[in-house]
């Protein structure tokens, strides 16, 4: 027999013993985890312990898989955030509806190109909690991606929108 099948017949031999041995250590958790009963059918050893570890494999996915619950602490986990409904660039409009959690003192809404430069307010000052709606003039902008920022004393939110004619 060649070299290169002498090594892949040893390979295939080591696997196949190391299957054999992997399925003996989860058989025991795999006959605790599995309440049904099964019928016994005239197989290999190879086969035989290559099922049985993937039904304890099976069983130990299946445990790890528990639902996680969640943990709620204090009233920051219940806090609504301020965020961006939508921005929404038209050929002549930009549209910026915003929803905010609480009443702010000073909001400041701003459109920044891709290198960062601010090229428009959209909005500044006070606004109250709840949904609005701010519209400006674009017309002067060329085709592009900008970015979209909205803060406040202590948030900042950005969203990117794409402008074309």
């Amino acid at each position: 027999m060649p070299q290169p099948y002498r090594i892949i017949v040893r390979t295939l031999c080591c696997v196949a013993l190391l299957v054999a041995a992997t399925a003996s250590m989860y058989a025991d958790n795999a006959r605790k985890a599995s309440p049904r009963k099964t019928t016994p059918v005239a197989s290999s050893p190879i086969s035989t312990a290559v099922s049985t570890t993937m039904r304890a494999l099976g069983a130990v996915r299946t445990q790890q898989q528990k639902p996680q619950q969640r943990v709620l602490v204090g009233n920051d986990s219940l806090r609504k955030e301020n965020r961006f409904l939508f921005v929404r660039a038209a050929s002549e409009v930009l549209t910026v509806r915003i929803e905010l959690a609480r009443d702010e003192s000073q909001i400041e809404i701003g459109v920044y190109n891709m290198l960062g430069k601010k090229i428009m307010d959209v909005h500044r000052g006070a606004s109250g909690r709840g949904v609005h709606e701010y519209t400006t003039a674009i017309q002067d902008l060329p085709e592009g991606v900008y970015v979209c920022v909205m803060q406040g004393a202590d948030f900042r939110k950005a969203e990117k929108f794409y402008l074309s004619r």
